[in-house]
């Protein structure tokens, strides 16, 4: 058996650490091995009740071992995130849309591959359920939907564009997809045309400037959502 690599002082006395492709491929099966079991255990199992000893246990690896890879719960959805990604042939942050004219398009893809990685999703979704915990990835889409809308619609007041994003957000959402799979029996493939079909409605009403009339009520408190005065 060869001998293992040490680490070795730099000139300033600092430790040298060596790396190996051997090495990133066991931590990357670990990972793997984690986030498996993690899964699994969301199969019948609410996020918040599911221990690191549990995790350990199903993983058959050591609870240091999960804190080593997966320090906390963002660390956990990242990489769920990112499993969901490669699969889907995009290793980095599932990409948005930032213009209006294709947010539909764009949905309607990502409903029909979250059908190919239906256990990761769910697992994703079910753990990014708590507004006070979402992920970034979350909050940067949130955020790209408002953009899109807001460069679209720059004759509407912030408070209109914060409406119609919310909307749209929910509507391609992962939550949404799950819902549709899990509670109405349509898959990704159906419910992504649909999807589509219902954002593009909405958009063209905007379009049109058919909007529902609604009470001049102030933005909720913490929203930072920038409002224009009425003229």
């Amino acid at each position: 058996m060869p001998p293992r690599p040490t680490s070795r002082a730099t000139a300033d006395g600092s430790p040298r650490h060596y790396s190996s492709p051997l090495r990133a491929e066991q931590a990357q099966r670990t990972r793997d091995l984690v986030l498996d079991a993690f899964t699994d255990l969301l199969e019948d199992r609410r996020a918040d009740d599911i221990t690191t000893r549990e995790i350990a246990q199903r993983a058959g690896v050591s609870q240091p071992t999960v804190y080593r890879h997966f320090p906390d719960r963002t660390a956990l959805l990242e990489g769920l995130s990112g499993r969901i990604g490669q699969k889907l042939g995009m290793p980095g942050p599932i990409p948005v849309s930032r213009t209006a004219d294709d947010l539909g398009a764009r949905i309607e893809a990502m409903f029909r591959g979250a059908d190919d990685v239906a256990v990761e999703v769910r697992a994703e979704v079910l753990l990014n359920s708590d507004p006070r915990w979402y992920a970034e990835q979350t909050r940067r889409t949130s955020a790209a939907f408002q953009s899109a809308v807001a460069d679209a619609f720059p004759e509407l007041d912030g408070r209109r564009h914060a409406q119609i994003a919310g909307l749209l957000r929910c509507l391609g959402s992962s939550h949404s997809w799950l819902r549709m799979r899990e509670e109405f029996g349509v898959p990704g493939t159906e419910s992504g045309p649909m999807t589509r079909w219902a954002m593009e409605l909405i958009l063209a009403a905007v379009q049109r400037g058919e909007l529902p009339d609604l009470p001049d009520l102030p933005a909720p408190t913490g929203s930072d959502t920038p409002q224009k005065d009425t003229p």
